[in-house]
This record gives structure tokens, C-alpha cells and sequence, in this order.
């Protein structure tokens, strides 16, 4: 397994180096995940959905002592990864390795080596995906590769659609998907103080695990929305308006890192 230290000094174990950067600057520099007066307190209760190497559970359970942290990570190899980074972690850690969903089933996933945090049951729109790395080309493409300014522009669609091609060359693997609501009630839980969610595209199926009544136990949210998949055009409002119903005052950052790329982070607090 291979290892690295982090810029704030943490050693932890990765799959590929890209993710694991990447992830560390969303969590500990960016902290995409506790805005909008978003926050834990002692002895809180969190669900860290997909958790991919642990890293969203390791930083948490720093931000307040005693917390019950419950990881979630559908793929065997990230899973593998997580259960070696969480497992000095202090405090009451619970790890499962599966993914959430509507209902009990085993399904599918693209597993992507060389970006693994990525890895999803349900794959981006490639032709949207191509379109957006166009669109931005300059920030996305010649920021992180400043020979790319080079390639002549009627050649540039052909060229990132092969550098996606080899990024994100899946492996399909088995996974076994359960509901949020019957994790709820099999630990008896009775309140989720934070619900973060990176499900990789899978964010609707996650929130469709969650019975009528258990909503009421739920007082935090923080998600990643991605509406770069078919059909996801209107995925962000559908979610917004979904929570609203729900009780929850909702904010979106719609200026992240990733907005240009259809990725969004959504913030709601039960009101």
C-alpha cells in the first residue's frame, strides 16, 4: 500500500497520488464541507458518504472530541485504503463498505485507478464532459498543463476526449448498495448531527434511502451535487427543492472550484 505526507505533516495511505491531493486541498484548505454555518459539536453523530480514503472522517473527527462517525465506501479497494487510514482514528468510528442507495441490491461500479475518487456507479456524460473541458479550456486544461496552450483548436476535442479516455479506463466491480434509513435503525440512531455526501453522481439514490420519518432526525447537510450525468440538468434544483420541502434552509456555492464543471457544493441546516 502506498503512502505519502501530507502538506500539514499527516502521513496517510493512497491509491493514486492525483485523488489524494485533490481531496486533501476540497477538505483541509478549502473546507468544502463546513460552510454556510455549517458545523459539529461534541459528541455529534456524522455519516461520511463516500468516504473514499478516509480523509473527510480523519479531519472531522479533529473538529470535535467524542463524535460517532459512520464511513461509507462502496469500492473494496478504496475500502481498503480507508479501514488502513481510519484505524488510529480516535473516538467512535464505524466503517461499512458499501454504498447507499433506494433500496438492498448489488450493482455495478466504474473503478478508475488513476482517479479513483471518481469512481461512480453512474459515469459522467462524456459528450458534456468533453464540452466543458473545451469551454474551459484555459483554467482546466493549461492551468495543470501549460503545453496544452499549443494544441491548435480544431484539434483540442480530439485530444481531450483520448486524455479522458486514459484517465478514466474503469474497472467493473461488484458493490452492494443498502439504505441510509436501515443503517438508522439497525444502530439506533436517533439523530445524524452531519450528513456529508460525495457520492460521485449517485447523490439522488442516496437521499431516496432516506424513509419520511427518519428525516426529521437529520439537522445538517453537506453534498456534493454533480449534474455533469444525463438527465442532470436540473438535478441541482430538483435537490434544492427536495430539501426545502423538508424543512432544511439550503445555500449553494455555485462559484467552487468545480461550478464550470457542473459539481456544486449544497449546504442545508435544518430550519
Amino acid at each position: 500500500m502506498k503512502s505519502l505526507v501530507l502538506p500539514n505533516g499527516e502521513k496517510i495511505y493512497y491509491i493514486d497520488k492525483l485523488s489524494a491531493l485533490d481531496i486533501y486541498e476540497e477538505i483541509y484548505i478549502d473546507n468544502d464541507y463546513l460552510r454556510y454555518d455549517i458545523s459539529v459539536e461534541p459528541n455529534d453523530t456524522v455519516f461520511d458518504v463516500g468516504a473514499n480514503i478516509g480523509l473527510f472522517s480523519r479531519f472531522i473527527a479533529n473538529q470535535a472530541p467524542n463524535l460517532k462517525i459512520y464511513a461509507f465506501e462502496p469500492v473494496s479497494i478504496i475500502f481498503e485504503v480507508l479501514e488502513a487510514n481510519l484505524r488510529n482514528l480516535d473516538g467512535n468510528l464505524k466503517m461499512y463498505n458499501i454504498g447507499l442507495a433506494d433500496r438492498n441490491q448489488k450493482t455495478k461500479i466504474h473503478y478508475y485507478p488513476k482517479v479513483s475518487a471518481d469512481s461512480a456507479i453512474t459515469p459522467f456524460d462524456w459528450d458534456l464532459k468533453v464540452n466543458q473541458f473545451i469551454q474551459n479550456y484555459d483554467e482546466m486544461i493549461v492551468k495543470q498543463m501549460p503545453i496544452a496552450k499549443f494544441v491548435p483548436k480544431f484539434l483540442r476535442k480530439t485530444v481531450v476526449r483520448a486524455g479522458l479516455k486514459n484517465m478514466y479506463k474503469a474497472e467493473l466491480l461488484d458493490c452492494n448498495l443498502r439504505p441510509l434509513s436501515e443503517i438508522m435503525k439497525e444502530n439506533k440512531i436517533e439523530q445524524i448531527n452531519l450528513l456529508k455526501i460525495d457520492a460521485e453522481n449517485y447523490e439522488r439514490e442516496v437521499l431516496a434511502g432516506i424513509r419520511n420519518h427518519d428525516w426529521d432526525l437529520i439537522q445538517q447537510i453537506s453534498m456534493e451535487v454533480h449534474t455533469h450525468i444525463k438527465g442532470g440538468e436540473n438535478l441541482l434544483n430538483e435537490l434544492v427543492d427536495l430539501l426545502r420541502r423538508k424543512k432544511f434552509q439550503v445555500e449553494v456555492d455555485e462559484d467552487s472550484r468545480f461550478g464550470m464543471m457542473g459539481v456544486f457544493m449544497l449546504y442545508a441546516k435544518k430550519t
